[in-house]
């Protein structure tokens, strides 16, 4: 019997915990209600970490690369003008080193 109470006893608090974040701001988002729920410590452990999980990707978003491809043809026309551009001939630096002082 013990254990019903104390269920019974937990629904009753967490039902009252929703009811106070509920009843928060008009215009609490659902990111402040996931961030209200994670940082309460009366909640279970689980609940406040399925919170914190959701709430994650909205506010540590992934980082990503993009690039920007203007519209002068299409990739395929593009990618031959870039081989075309490597094959040209390579400029070639001429060089003559210094004679090496030798070391007495």
């Amino acid at each position: 019997m013990l254990d019903t109470v104390d269920a019974a006893l937990y629904q009753l608090e967490q039902a009252a915990y929703v009811a106070q974040v509920c009843d928060g701001p008009a215009d609490m988002t659902s990111l402040d209600f996931l961030k209200a729920v994670y940082r309460n410590a009366a909640l279970p452990l689980s609940t406040r970490m399925r919170a914190a999980i959701a709430a994650l990707p909205f506010e540590h978003p992934k980082l990503a690369v993009t690039a920007q491809i203007d519209v002068d043809g299409d990739f395929a026309e593009r990618l031959e003008q870039a081989i075309l551009r490597s094959e040209m001939a390579m400029k070639i630096i001429e060089h003559e080193p210094k004679a090496r002082l030798s070391q007495s």
